[in-house]
């Protein structure tokens, strides 16, 4: 038998009163289940109070809100992920007749609208009653520009890290249109960004430069940052926007999964995929040159090997955390005006015949990573392809 299982609670992020939050953990941990109902559908019940941000204090929006409850909207990645079919199951371990105390008893969907309904099983038809939400996708935020959602209080976005692709490389600012839409300078809706522990190399993390902090992160915390918005208030102070964000920890029940990514689908561990390490100790080889690979905010440093015993050579991949100095060549998507930091790894903007030979032995395999992690969020971090 199991143990008996604990869920995730997002009463402590709750509590920090930020704008923005974003919560990943391992799956079925709860997470989804509390923002959806915490953020979701007992918001839309009850009375909604709101922190009235200091910037923009419309007494009278929050009155409005609080007498007539809140509605939320639901984002989605993909067109094809808000299918009326995909939604309302979505909607599944939410138990209506309980929380509405019997007046309704499903949820559906009609036109990207999210609605509390009353199905009979009899007639096998469902009749509408409150609307609750919208459900809407990010890739076609710009058709939402010019409608009015000044009934919502929380935007929760599903699954923000992907396993499949992102929406080109800007889509932090897709989101945050669709936030501006949704907000209208009130101050005071909030988002929920929840997803698994999938990748760090995800552009929200980029965007908002919460890798540095997320790297060092351990599970069950939460950390904050305060990010300017480049404007000032009326009285010349810097607006800011707070974010949270929370590394969910383990929950006590037990997870049978077995496989490749059996530490992030047991227990939240990072996703990674395996990757070809050393055969030997690092002492059984001779550092013959060094590189530096920063991209997307990681930093990697590549070490040109030589095995003592085969007088073969290789290369070793491992994360970098320190300074980077003026005379070590760097690979990266930065531009920097030194002939030390260049773009092609394969072709070097260098006046160096032996440098530019020992860089065209970058090959797949021909390179071994200090760990697994490290070997993923490499190649998910550059920009080019490594070469067979």
């Amino acid at each position: 038998m199991g143990k008996v299982k604990t869920h995730y609670n997002i009463d402590e992020i709750d509590s920090k009163g930020a704008s923005i939050n974003i919560i990943f953990a391992m799956r079925s941990n709860g997470k989804s289940y509390q923002v959806k109902h915490k953020k979701g559908v007992i918001p839309a019940i009850k009375d909604t109070t709101r922190y009235i941000d200091p910037y923009y204090n419309k007494g009278h929006i929050i009155k409005e809100v609080q007498e007539k409850g809140g509605c939320f909207m639901l984002v989605r990645r993909w067109r094809e992920e808000i299918s009326t079919a995909l939604i309302e199951k979505y909607f599944d371990d939410v138990d209506v007749e309980r929380i509405t105390e019997g007046e309704y008893n499903f949820i559906t969907v009609y036109r990207n609208q999210i609605f509390f309904s009353n199905y009979d099983i009899k007639t096998n038809k469902v009749t509408k009653g409150k609307r609750i939400g919208y459900v809407v996708a990010l890739s076609t935020e710009q058709k939402y520009a010019g409608g009015s959602y000044l009934d919502v209080t929380d935007i929760i976005f599903e699954e923000f890290m992907s396993r499949t692709g992102y929406i080109g490389n800007h889509e932090p600012s897709k989101l945050m249109n669709l936030f501006s839409t949704v907000d209208r300078q009130r101050g005071y809706v909030k988002m929920w960004l929840v997803g698994n522990t999938i990748t760090r190399i995800c552009p929200y993390l980029v965007e908002w430069d919460l890798l540095p902090m997320i790297k060092s992160m351990k599970k069950g915390e939460i950390k904050e940052k305060w990010i300017p918005t480049g404007e000032k208030d009326d009285e010349g102070r810097d607006i800011e926007v707070k974010i949270a964000f929370e590394w969910c920890d383990k929950n006590s029940g037990a997870n049978y999964i077995i496989g490749e990514h059996k530490e992030m689908l047991n227990s939240g561990d990072w996703q990674a995929e395996a990757q070809p390490h050393l055969h030997k100790s690092l002492k059984d080889y001779k550092i013959l040159y060094r590189v530096i690979f920063y991209y997307k905010e990681f930093k990697f440093l590549g070490e040109y090997l030589l095995d003592l015993e085969t007088r073969e050579c290789c290369w070793f991949i491992k994360p970098y955390e320190g300074e980077i100095k003026d005379n070590i060549i760097v690979f990266s998507d930065r531009i920097k005006a030194s002939r030390y930091w260049q773009r092609d790894i394969y072709n070097p903007l260098i006046n160096n015949p032996k440098l530019v030979n020992i860089f065209r032995t970058f090959k797949e395999n021909n390179i071994f990573y200090a760990s697994d992690l490290c070997g993923t969020d490499f190649k998910q971090a550059i920009d080019f392809e490594i070469r067979k």
